[in-house]
């Protein structure tokens, strides 16, 4: 009986072990995407900046 009882501890702490890896893969995996969405970003702000640049050095040839 003890040995049954050591086994399913075994096995809780093995679920237990199981679900802390996955979370961590899965706040991992979130961090990615985070980082992956701001350098979306990033690039965006960059293209806007510069393309907001342009239309201010035609204004200011213009006149």
């Amino acid at each position: 009986m003890d040995n049954l009882n050591k086994m399913r501890a075994l096995k809780d702490k093995m679920n237990e072990l199981q679900n802390l890896v996955e979370d961590f893969l899965d706040s991992n995996q979130a961090k990615s995407n985070k980082i992956k969405n701001l350098e979306r970003e990033i690039i965006d702000i960059k293209t806007k900046v510069n393309s907001y640049l342009d239309d201010i050095e035609e204004l200011v040839d213009e006149e």
